[in-house]
């Protein structure tokens, strides 16, 4: 086992296999027409596993009740339990979100694939997001299905189905915000190499601090 487990890990490296700590920004609105670019850090932890994300994002208002966010995350996850697994990898998004006053839906998508040879590879992700949002603060409820496979002699695949519930608070600081949000997430995935399979189904919690800046008009 923990032979195709290093296998699953060297391979899942090279794509988009680890699954993320959702996409995107939370729920805060953005008055008028402009655009803000951002980053952010998360931090997330379950029981016998921990995870890391990164993020950039730009987002832009094209009007008051319709904006577009786009981003590239890169994803890490640890298990700490015999034998250890660590798999990562990142891809770009895209993220139109619908702002009908405070409430807006945002919906997130990504996915590539190729082939070459006896094989290939194919993965994406698809996340929702409804949420209830001011210019300083917002709630919000999201879900992502996720899933990565490599088609070949030896098939990998991964899989992950995920639930959350958070809020965030951004602090002004002239053009600048830095925002800080707590979630809480019920995730349920699925990894198997040649055979080998490994499962999860926990729940954790995450972290995120965010910087944005950008000016409305």
């Amino acid at each position: 086992m923990s032979v195709a487990l290093h296998h699953l890990a060297c391979v899942a490296l090279l794509g988009c296999a680890a699954p993320p700590l959702g996409l995107g920004s939370g729920a805060t609105t953005t008055p008028g027409r402009g655009g803000v670019v951002g980053g952010t850090a998360t931090i997330g932890a379950a029981a016998n596993r921990q995870s890391f994300q990164v993020e950039a994002h730009g987002a832009g208002n094209v009007a008051s009740w319709f904006a577009v966010e786009a981003g590239v995350v890169y994803s890490q996850l640890s298990d700490t339990r015999e034998p250890k697994l660590l798999i990562a990898g990142g891809f770009p998004y895209v993220r139109p979100r619908l702002q009908l006053g405070p409430v807006s839906v945002a919906t997130a998508v990504a996915g590539f694939g190729f082939g070459a040879g006896g094989g290939g590879l194919i993965g994406g992700i698809a996340d929702v997001q409804l949420g209830y949002g001011t210019p300083s603060w917002s709630v919000y409820v999201g879900a992502y299905a996720h899933g990565f496979e490599v088609t070949s002699e030896s098939p990998i695949e991964t899989s992950a189905r995920q639930q959350r519930i958070g809020g965030e608070y951004l602090w002004p600081l002239g053009t600048t915000k830095l925002g800080v949000a707590v979630e809480v997430h019920h995730q349920h995935d699925h990894l198997r190499d040649d055979g080998v399979m490994v499962h999860g189904d926990q729940w954790g919690g995450a972290v995120k601090v965010r910087i944005q800046s950008g000016r409305f008009r």
